[in-house]
């Protein structure tokens, strides 16, 4: 018996009245070993027998007769659920019903595969809005699942991979509040003659490493708040183009303007900014154009931050934002929040 028919049984013995029967068969048909019985209004019995597809006409005299046997009457009119898989089987239970409509009983067709009633017969208020209740509910916690399910994996392992770089650069430079310059530049640190030297690998691990404890802590602050976003938007795959693509522009757009060391993952987090721009423009109709004037607001303050303050490497956010607004216009598909490529 399936978790959904243990729902409907509970639902319907504690709050309408129904008796459980134990149905002493051994067909396959029937998709659940107990019954439910109820006396309506008019005195009538009524039974309810949950179904397989491949539930027949042997199967139905046992249902019957179990019945009978219960109630000692000779007529019980009974309501058969078929749990289905897909619209042809929906459409043989409905031939079925069709062809033994003479004889009162009833018939709903629950198709799991859909997880909708794909069909019924008769007045049974009480059990098709249990069983709407319960599908409803199945349907909200497998959204529940996928949700919890992706996790922003990539963003904590971004994160990971530049705190991991900062302990072993403060271990390298003997200093957890400040790194050692020399010490940056062995580890990757943006240096223009190295790159005219053909150090090109720069481009991408500068973007990982960070001068202080505070500068990381801005940057993963700011990571963990927009990394999540555009990991769910664009999906892991073009989150990881998307970063990657902003680290090297920062880095580059850096390396044409500034002959200053530079370090930090301020450039690929501004490309972050873009993409979450890209989003918002596209996607204006169903976040708001509040959402947008947001994005834009959170890129102007950041930029007249960067250039009120000093050895800040503006020439890096610049290029990032460009890098990652550019690449995220070219990969942007709308898509639904709680699905993950």
């Amino acid at each position: 018996m399936n978790e959904f028919t243990t729902y409907i049984i509970e639902a319907l013995t504690k709050h309408f009245g129904y008796t459980l029967i134990e149905l002493e068969s051994e067909s396959g048909g029937i998709a659940s070993p107990w019954g439910l019985l109820k006396e309506n209004e008019e005195g009538q019995l009524k039974g309810i027998v949950f179904c397989r597809e491949d539930y027949n006409v042997s199967d139905d005299n046992w249902v019957k007769y179990n019945f009978s046997k219960n109630t000692n009457e000779s007529f019980v009119k009974i309501t058969r659920v078929y749990l289905i898989d897909g619209e042809i089987a929906a459409r043989k239970v409905m031939d079925e019903a069709n062809s033994n409509s003479l004889n009162g009983d009833n018939y709903i067709a629950v198709d799991l595969q859909s997880n909708a009633i794909a069909f019924y017969t008769g007045d049974e208020e009480e059990l098709l809005q249990t069983i709407s209740y319960y599908l409803n509910r199945g349907n909200i916690i497998q959204d529940e699942k996928k949700v919890k399910e992706e996790k922003p994996i990539l963003t904590y392992i971004f994160v990971g991979l530049n705190v991991l770089m900062y302990l072993i650069t403060a271990f390298l430079s003997g200093n957890i509040i400040d790194s050692n310059t020399r010490v940056l530049v062995f580890l990757g640190a943006k240096v223009n003659p190295l790159i005219d030297r053909g150090q090109y690998y720069r481009l991408i691990t500068a973007a990982f490493l960070h001068g202080g404890l505070m500068h990381i802590g801005f940057n993963m602050y700011a990571l963990t708040a927009l990394g999540p976003l555009v990991e769910k938007v664009f999906g892991k795959v073009k989150y990881i183009i998307i970063y990657f693509v902003s680290a090297i522009t920062s880095s580059y757009l850096s390396y044409i303007f500034s002959s200053s060391i530079s370090v930090g993952a301020s450039g690929a987090i501004f490309g972050l900014l873009g993409a979450s721009l890209v989003f918002a423009v596209r996607s204006e109709d169903k976040v708001g154009r509040g959402f947008v004037n947001n994005i834009m607001s959170v890129i102007v303050v950041n930029l007249i931050i960067g250039f009120s303050m000093a050895n800040v490497d503006n020439f890096g956010h610049i290029g990032g934002l460009i890098g990652g607004f550019v690449v995220s216009l070219i990969l942007y598909r709308p898509k639904s929040l709680v699905s993950s490529s």
